[in-house]
């Protein structure tokens, strides 16, 4: 459940001749969408597949929002000794009604059904252990979430829970640099196993009607990062994300697809 990078960007000098294009905050309230992550990374010498599929609906709750999350299925085609630390974090919340409260500036504040959810997750994990053997993989996989879980403090466990919803709102209620763009530093995380300091730029590479394209290039000591957005300028949203991650010889690449239901 760690994330590709560390969502913290930090400015490091905007040129003086870049306009500032302003993005909103008003994700649609009518429609039902589909928020799909697939990943392929490195496991055991070949490159396997790891997806999550989440129904998600906003709702308008007073200044802000309440954005609603359902993780409706997880797949990989990984071999146990790499699935199952996956399937072990996933499968307690599939099913499990998220109901995260959000600012009108796209802020992620809180969750309404935080006690209902939490426990929820901790009746999964718990049913993992009680139905595989000690000495299984699956098993070993559980321990390890039930006590990553039971040592997260209550802010600790909002920001696991909104962790794989947070890079919608990247950009909401802010601006994009346009012209040469801005500097960013940031941290490039898993597969890593250590943090890696990057920097490099993030600037607008293309306006399509009533969205932004936006390219992102970091580099650091042996790393190589890209992610390509596209950004609604109507909702504020990122619909599709794509991410790269090259260290050495290994390489994972991510994509992000929220789409209406039809």
């Amino acid at each position: 459940m760690r994330r590709l990078l560390v969502a913290a960007f930090v400015a490091l000098g905007q040129p003086a001749a870049a306009q500032g294009i302003a993005i909103p905050f008003a994700p649609p309230t009518d429609r039902a969408l589909i928020y799909r992550i697939e990943q392929h990374r490195p496991v055991e010498g070949a490159t396997r597949m790891f997806s999550a599929t989440r129904d998600m609906r906003f709702e308008r709750a007073g200044e802000g929002y309440i954005l609603q999350v359902t993780l409706r299925d997880i797949d990989s085609d990984a071999p146990a000794a790499g699935a199952e630390p996956y399937r072990a974090a996933l499968t307690p919340l599939i099913g499990v009604v998220l109901r995260f409260r959000l600012d009108g500036q796209g802020r992620i504040v809180g969750l309404d059904n935080v006690d209902a959810a939490w426990g929820a997750a901790q009746a999964g994990i718990d049913a993992m252990l009680a139905n595989f053997a000690p000495d299984t993989p699956r098993h070993k996989a559980a321990a390890n979430v039930k006590a990553l879980f039971a040592s997260l403090s209550p802010d600790g466990r909002l920001a696991l829970l909104a962790g794989e919803v947070q890079p919608l709102f990247l950009f909401a209620g802010s601006s994009v640099a346009g012209g040469e763009g801005r500097g960013l530093r940031t941290v490039a995380g898993s597969p890593l196993g250590r943090p890696v300091p990057v920097e490099g730029t993030l600037r607008v590479v293309g306006q399509p009607a009533d969205a932004l394209d936006l390219e992102e290039k970091l580099a650091g000591a042996g790393v190589q990062v890209g992610i390509h957005y596209r950004l609604s300028r109507t909702s504020g949203l990122v619909e599709t994300q794509q991410r790269s991650l090259a260290v050495g010889s290994l390489a994972l690449t991510e994509s992000r697809m929220l789409t209406p239901v039809k």
